[in-house]
């Protein structure tokens, strides 16, 4: 008899053993369907009975796929199988918590399903460079205006400020960044206000960064922008000094010319001949900036920029150049000037659409979120 019970028990270890490695094997698949698309997959076997320790894992994933395809309505449905079939606390915490943050957006109900995704679509293609941005940034504004009690509103009126900036649209997106500090309540109006700073202390608008640094309740963050506002004065003296060196470097070009010349004529018809190295450099520049062009504007409009100084830079070099004796002292401070007037002129170029501050803030706190 002992030895009978003893076989029995092997059996019922050996059949348990392989009912739950067939268990396993056909969640697993279940799962490789739902990643291809077939989701019903996995809410089949989460159905199954008896409820397996694969029956949360199932439902926990089909969620997760639900919310990455933007049905929130079917992730919630699926989260709520999760805190019904488990007993894993952790699992139970993370499906609660998940399905609150849905709810906060896509609502209890489901009513902002449709505007949830839609936003959610909106931005992978802005944020992705899929499409016209200013068309999608259109799109952004008018589901915002049709959808004004949408819980998220504040955070897309932010992306849309952050898309119109990044187009050179500044006081349209100083607008949009007002309206979410406006109706944002909690860390989307302290985000909203923060970055409206920001926009005014990348444009040296240094009255409206003050008053924006003002709305903010956040003390240390308004301490931290302070002191980037205190740079944006600083670098405001800078741009006058180089505009200051480049006007004292073109008047001792003027004179150059005129003394080398002879008369203000003769130095005119000199500068009317371009020199072999604007004629080898300017085809070479209007590529890059019809390359530049399919891009970003900003980035775009310094590449023209910095493209147009080196073509005057080097027609002038040419022209002062041309017929006069080189000596040592005379190149070396001829390359001192050009290299300083290059220079100059690029981090004008650069700065006044303010990408230094946009790729500051970019490495800072990386794209702009959702």
């Amino acid at each position: 008899m002992k030895l009978a019970g003893r076989a029995a028990l092997l059996v019922l270890a050996l059949a348990g053993s392989a009912f739950a490695d067939d268990v396993e094997d056909r969640f697993h698949a279940a799962e490789r369907r739902a990643a291809a698309g077939e989701l019903d997959a996995l809410e089949a076997f989460g159905r199954e009975r008896p409820i397996t320790r694969w029956t949360d894992d199932a439902w926990a994933v089909a969620a997760r796929f639900a919310e990455q395809a933007r049905d929130f309505e079917r992730a919630q449905r699926d989260l709520e199988q999760v805190i019904a079939t488990s007993s894993d606390e952790t699992a139970l915490r993370r499906a609660r918590n998940d399905l609150e943050r849905i709810r906060a957006f896509a609502g209890s109900a489901g009513q902002w399903n449709a505007t949830a995704a839609a936003h959610e679509e909106l931005v992978a293609k802005l944020t992705g460079e899929r499409g016209d941005p200013r068309g999608i940034l259109g799109q952004l504004e008018a589901l915002v205006r049709d959808n004004p009690a949408y819980p998220r509103a504040p955070i897309v009126m932010i992306a849309i400020a952050h898309g119109w900036e990044r187009e050179g649209e500044v006081e349209r997106a100083a607008s949009w960044l007002r309206r979410a500090r406006d109706v944002g309540t909690g860390i989307d109006r302290e985000r909203a206000a923060a970055d409206l700073a920001r926009l005014y202390i990348r444009e040296r608008d240094i009255a409206e960064a003050e008053a924006a640094l003002a709305a903010l309740d956040d003390r240390r963050l308004a301490a931290k922008l302070r002191i980037d506002l205190a740079s944006a004065k600083w670098r405001t003296h800078l741009r006058w000094a180089l505009w200051a060196l480049l006007a004292v470097l073109a008047g001792l070009a003027a004179f150059g010319l005129r003394r080398g010349s002879g008369s203000w004529r003769a130095a005119l018809r000199r500068l009317a001949k371009p020199p072999a190295e604007v004629i080898f450099f300017a085809p070479i520049a209007a590529v890059i900036v019809a390359v530049a062009y399919t891009g970003n504007p900003l980035v775009a409009r310094a590449v023209l920029a910095i493209s147009l100084v080196g073509v005057a830079v080097g027609w002038i070099s040419g022209a002062l150049l041309e017929g006069r004796r080189a000596t040592l002292p005379r190149t070396l401070l001829h390359v001192l000037a050009v290299a300083v007037a290059i220079v100059a002129a690029s981090y004008l170029a650069i700065d006044r659409d303010r990408m230094i501050d946009l790729l500051i803030e970019t490495w800072r706190s990386g794209p702009a979120a959702r």
